[in-house]
Parts: structure tokens; sequence; C-alpha cells
């Protein structure tokens, strides 16, 4: 046991740590870590600005940075890449992604401004997260309109397009209050993959159903925890000093599309990236 931060990265035993502090603490802890000699994995969102990205990304020199979105790191997520890579749905077209589920403000810190609350930067970054890998860009703009249950000093809800050109295109909601919902859409030129779990819990069946001209199929795999899987790979990527799945680049393009989503949701109109 540590008597506090400091001194748990001072331990000259300790490698690496975990930040999955509230979100505003995200890139002052994060570049305590990185200054102590620490290799960093940190919640989503790791940072609420591209120039915060590009302050962990200079700091972090040879040590390792992940932002953790576990989802990515799940056998059902990899799977759908699979399916995805083999071009069985066609061209990607249109994404849909929804995440939500209703809870308490009381004590809660995803309702305090201060601490970077909010819907958008906590289940919306799951959300338009799906999108970014799926496309393997970022969009060219972005329109999005928040919802304040409440009078609530925070978005609790939101939905937004993303427009990746060429009649490519993103549709997103997520919130606090409503749900719970957690799936996502892949639609192609000729056919569509569905996941209808998306962020799934441990103990969860993974269903990811597949529709093309040539019929329905669906596939079942058994449950896993992603949080473990992620563990796994980022020990992996600290180990061989290769650039993680969730890279700082990947990162900056995560925090670029939040910003222009609270942009839009503030101006009413279209952000450009």
């Amino acid at each position: 046991m540590h008597d506090g931060f400091e001194a748990l990265l001072a331990d000259p035993d300790v490698d690496a740590v975990y930040i999955a502090l509230p979100n505003s603490e995200h890139v002052p802890w994060t570049l305590r870590a990185l200054e102590a000699g620490k290799h960093v994995l940190c919640e989503k969102p790791l940072a609420l600005s591209v120039a915060d990205v590009e302050r962990v990304a200079a700091a972090a020199g040879g040590l390792t940075v992940m932002e953790a979105y576990m989802y990515r790191f799940h056998p059902q997520q990899r799977r759908v890449v699979e399916l995805l890579a083999s071009r069985v749905i066609g061209e990607l077209r249109v994404v849909r992604a929804a995440f939500a589920g209703v809870m308490d403000p009381v004590g809660n810190i995803r309702y305090d401004p201060s601490l970077g609350g909010g819907a958008t930067w906590d289940v919306g970054c799951y959300a338009f997260d799906v999108p970014l890998w799926a496309f393997g860009r970022a969009p060219e703009r972005v329109r999005a309109r928040f919802h304040s249950e409440g009078g609530a000093p925070v978005d609790t809800s939101g939905v937004a397009t993303l427009d990746f050109g060429g009649g490519r295109v993103a549709q997103i909601d997520y919130g606090f209050d409503y749900g719970p919902c957690a799936r996502y859409e892949l639609q192609g030129t000729r056919g569509w993959i569905g996941v209808r779990n998306a962020w799934t819990g441990p103990d969860e069946e993974c269903v990811i159903t597949v529709v093309t001209d040539e019929g329905r199929s669906e596939e079942v795999l058994a449950g896993a925890d992603a949080y473990e899987h992620q563990a796994a790979a980022f020990a992996e990527a600290v180990r061989t000093g290769r650039t993680p799945l969730m890279s700082l680049d990947d990162s900056k393009r995560t925090a670029r599309v939040g910003e222009a989503l609270v942009e839009a949701a503030r101006t009413g109109a279209d952000v450009s990236l």
C-alpha cells in the first residue's frame, strides 16, 4: 500500500499505472506519471482537447501511453473488425451507434462540470469511437444537439451526425437520461453487421448479426472480460515497445471529434474538422 498517489509514483518497483480518476484529472496525473518514468494506461477520455493530448505525447518519450477504450480489446470487437475487413458487407457507408443508460445524478461525478462531466465525454466517447475505427479516419464535419435533463449543469444526452464524405456518414446517440441501449450497426453496400451489446460485461453472451443478400447469420461468442484483455494488450505494448492498438494519434483524433461535437452543440452549426 502507498500513502497517496505521489508515493505510488515514487516507488521504483512500479513500472506502470492505471489512471481511473475523474476526467479533469487524467492529463495532470498522466503527466506526473510520465515525469516519474511510469507507463500509463489512462481511462477515456485521455484528454478533453487535442492540445492536451499533444502535451501528453510530448512528455511520453519512450514510455507507453494508452487510452482505455476497453471494448476494442474484446474478442467480439476483434471479430467485427475481421468481418468488416473481409468486405462481406461491401463498402461501409453508414454507421449507427447508441450507448445510454439512466444514471442517478446524486453524488455522481459525471454531473460535475468542474470534473469534466457530461454525457459526451463519458458514454458519448464510446458511441463516436465506433465510426472512427470503422472508417479509419476523422469525419470532415459534425453536427450535434445536446440536452440537459432537469436543468443539469452538463449535457445528459446527445445526438450527432458525423459526415465522412463520399456518402459515408455516422449517426450516434448517447445519454444518462434514457436507456438502456448499447449497440452499433455497420451498414455496407451489400449488407450490414450488427452488435446488440457492444460494450458487453464479462458474463454476457456476445451476438454478432450479419445480413446480406445471401441471407442472415449469427455468431455467438462466450462472455469475456474486456478489461482483462485490455490490460494484457497494454502490458504487451510496454514489454515490446510497440505502438498500442489505441495509439496517441487515435487519442488526438478522438479528442478532436469530442471538441467539435461540443462546439457544434454550443453554436447550433456544423463544425468542420
